[in-house]
Formats: C-alpha cells, sequence, structure tokens
C-alpha cells in the first residue's frame, strides 16, 4: 500500500520492510517492521512526521509525492534522531531544501552530525505550540523513549500524537491500522518484546510518557514502528504503563542474587557458605549454579532476578588467568541505567594466579555497578579461609 488516508487531512507515508531479520544488531525482529511517517496537509502548507531509514528514501520520497508537490512541504518533525528514523530526511531536503526541520534541542544537534551540512531548523521544548493553518500542532516530551531528544508531537484538531518509537512494535504490516490487524496475539507478543529491548532500560520514563499521553483526547497514536494505534487506543497506553511497572528496577536489601561457577567444587564450597550466612541473616537468596551446558537456560532467570536485587554476588575460580567468561556475559546483558550503582561482588578459588576476582570487580565497576571489594582463597578453603570468609560476609551487610 503506497499511502494511506486516516483522517481528511492526515496520511500514513510510511514504509513496511517485511525484509527486517535483526535490528541493531542485537535484536532479532520475527516479524519485520515498518519505518513510519505521516503528512498533514493545511491551508498554509504540508507538514511531514518522521523521515525514514537510510535505503528507503525512493520509496519515501514516491508516498509523499503522490500526495503534495514536494514545494508545498513547510515543515518536516522529526521526534526522534536515530537513523532508522531521520536517514531518508536529507534526501526529503534535497528535493527541497526550504523545508523547517522541526526538532527539541538534542535532536537539532544530531541532525547537524547526521546531515553535515545547513539546512533550515526551528528547536522546540516540550509545552510550546505552533498553528500551522486550521492546526495546532502541540509539543510533548518523550524524554528518554528512548533517546534524550524524543519530542512528541500532539495534533490537536485531529486527535493524533507522533510517538515515534514509545509504543512501537518491530511489525510489518500491511494493513496498517491496529483495527484491521488479523494476528493480534503475533502484534502483542511484539509490542511486548520491543519495549522488553527498547524501552525496558528506560521503564520510569515509560511511565511518565504514558500519563502525559493519557491526558490527551487522543484517537490516534502515530508510531514510528508497527501499526498505527486506531483502536484501543486507552488499553495501549495502560499496557505501556504496566510494561514500565513490570521493568522498574529496584534495588531490595532483602533480595540477594548469588550466581557461580565451580570447577572441582572449591568455589562451590564458599558460595554455599555464603548462602547459608545471607539466609541466616533473613535474606532472600536466589542461587544459581551455572556451566557451559545450562547457562542459556538459566541466564534469563538470572537477569530477572538481578534486576531486583539489592546485592549481586558473582563466584568464578581463575581459569587461564580470568574469570569464567559466562560472568562476563551476565554482567554486560542488562544495561547500564538499570544496574547502576547495584551493589556487587565476586569471590572464588584459584590455584596458580588468582586473577578473576579483581579481572571480574574491574568489569562490574566500568558496568556502574558498586562494587565491593572481593574474596579469593587457593583451592580448598580451610579454617583460615573460613575466618576469611567471614570478615568478606560482614562487608556485604
Amino acid at each position: 500500500m503506497k499511502t494511506l488516508q486516516l483522517t481528511k487531512n492526515l496520511y500514513y507515508v510510511g514504509v513496511i520492510d517485511h525484509s527486517l531479520k535483526v535490528f541493531d544488531v542485537a535484536m532479532p525482529t520475527k516479524y519485520g517492521s515498518s519505518y513510519n511517517s505521516y503528512l498533514l496537509k493545511t491551508s498554509e502548507g504540508a507538514v511531514v512526521f518522521e523521515g525514514s531509514k537510510h535505503g528507503f528514501e525512493d520509496e519515501y520520497l514516491e508516498h509523499i509525492s503522490a500526495l503534495v508537490d514536494f514545494k508545498e512541504i513547510k515543515y518536516v518533525v522529526v521526534a526522534h534522531t536515530e537513523p532508522d528514523h531521520s536517514g531518508a530526511i536529507e534526501a526529503l531536503l534535497a528535493k527541497n531544501p526550504e523545508i523547517t526541520v522541526i526538532a527539541s534541542p538534542a535532536g537539532t544537534n544530531n541532525l547537524k552530525n547526521i546531515l553535515r551540512h545547513p539546512f533550515k531548523s526551528m528547536v522546540v521544548t516540550a509545552g510550546k505550540e505552533l498553528k500551522i493553518g486550521e492546526y495546532t500542532l502541540q509539543f510533548v516530551s518523550g524524554l528518554f523513549l528512548h533517546w534524550p531528544d524524543v519530542m512528541f508531537t500532539y495534533i490537536k484538531e485531529e486527535k493524533a500524537i507522533v510517538t515515534c518509537d514509545a509504543f512501537g512494535a518491530h511489525y510489518a504490516s500491511d494493513d496498517i491500522l491496529l483495527s484491521k490487524e488479523k494476528n493480534l496475539p503475533a502484534y502483542k507478543e511484539a509490542f511486548e518484546y520491543y519495549f522488553a529491548s527498547i524501552m525496558s532500560p528506560f521503564a520510569s520514563f515509560a511511565i511518565q510518557g504514558a500519563d502525559r499521553v493519557d491526558k490527551l483526547d487522543v484517537d490516534f497514536i502515530l508510531t514510528g514502528h508497527g501499526p498505527v494505534i486506531d483502536t484501543n487506543v486507552k488499553e495501549t497506553i495502560a499496557a505501556f504503563r504496566e510494561l514500565g511497572k513490570k521493568y522498574l528496577p529496584s534495588n531490595d536489601e532483602k533480595h540477594v542474587t548469588l550466581v557461580y561457577a565451580t570447577c572441582y567444587g572449591y568455589t562451590e564450597v564458599l558460595a554455599k557458605a555464603l548462602k547459608e550466612k545471607l539466609e541466616a541473616d533473613g535474606r532472600e537468596v536466589s542461587f544459581y549454579k551455572i556451566d557451559a551446558l545450562n547457562y542459556a537456560e538459566v541466564k534469563p532467570q538470572i537477569l530477572a532476578s538481578i534486576r531486583t536485587s539489592g546485592l549481586v554476588l558473582f563466584g568464578t575460580p581463575t581459569l587461564l588467568q580470568d574469570a569464567i567468561s559466562l560472568f562476563y556475559d551476565l554482567a554486560a546483558a542488562l544495561p547500564i541505567p538499570v544496574i547502576q550503582n547495584k551493589k556487587a561482588s565476586v569471590f572464588g578459588d584459584y590455584g596458580w594466579s588468582g586473577e578473576a576476582v579483581n579481572n571480574l570487580s574491574q568489569f562490574l565497576t566500568l558496568r556502574k555497578f558498586k562494587v565491593i571489594p572481593g574474596y579469593r582463597y587457593s583451592f580448598k578453603i580451610d579454617e583460615a579461609g573460613l575466618k576469611g570468609l567471614d570478615d568478606y560476609y560482614q562487608t556485604l551487610k
């Protein structure tokens, strides 16, 4: 479908991409995606909302030119400058250099570094309004959904809000409208997966964003990816808010995640002794033993546990002068906003030289954990080692 008329003067001019298999290197896209753009006709000229991804310029421009001459376009409003949304803006400006690019302060600065040539610009902030013909554009903060540049646009007279990545999903739908979607379970899966992958590090901002949109009179949520939400608007806002609550990180001091690996049982002795001490003090311990065979299965459980823990303990022997690599993968798997300032420490046995505790502790520090100095002991623990372990445990309280 080339374009879709949403209201008398509001149109969908986006691009559907069934071929997309992975987004941003790390996110498999089971259902493809779309790069959504919109066009508003007014008595004073046209307004385009969003660009498209680089490589889709021809289709993007074709959709726009089917509705208006490029000379009629007065503004392009850029909610978010990630290149899957801004990549085609250069091609649009080449058609009409007189177009004024509207974006937030951060968005305007990003576009300078993306376009690398002068362009007409208008910087807007939350709460500002712009009148164009018979329409009012109200700018609403979309901060950290999911970049610091995000600015929603509420088209007051159309009861439509352009939200870019917020409320979206990597989901290619030729029907474009959610009201026409035939496979709602698949869409719901994509919606929740998208939130977990893209929005979950900014869960508190998602809740705030949902609250801001909920206060407006909205018939359409004009997303950056996935179907246009033209039905169940309140339900979608509520679902977005609930996902935000689900992924809010917390530091429950009573909850400890203890993950260990052991080659010959020595680190396991330390892990079990620490678990016993923690539980004796009334703390809840999520206890995991990992190895190359079970790691993929238990990793999601461990990451979910870390999200709510006030303390994270990694127990690793030294193997070839370093910690076992699985722990580096765990430490890197959660985004920094989720783990920042969460207490963590490393313990383990060693044979030759014992670098694991120090190396992994340094990595945890780089990941913004609040690292408590670790504990290591050579081979099998004895009475002196147990005394040292008890002293170490006191630092974990």
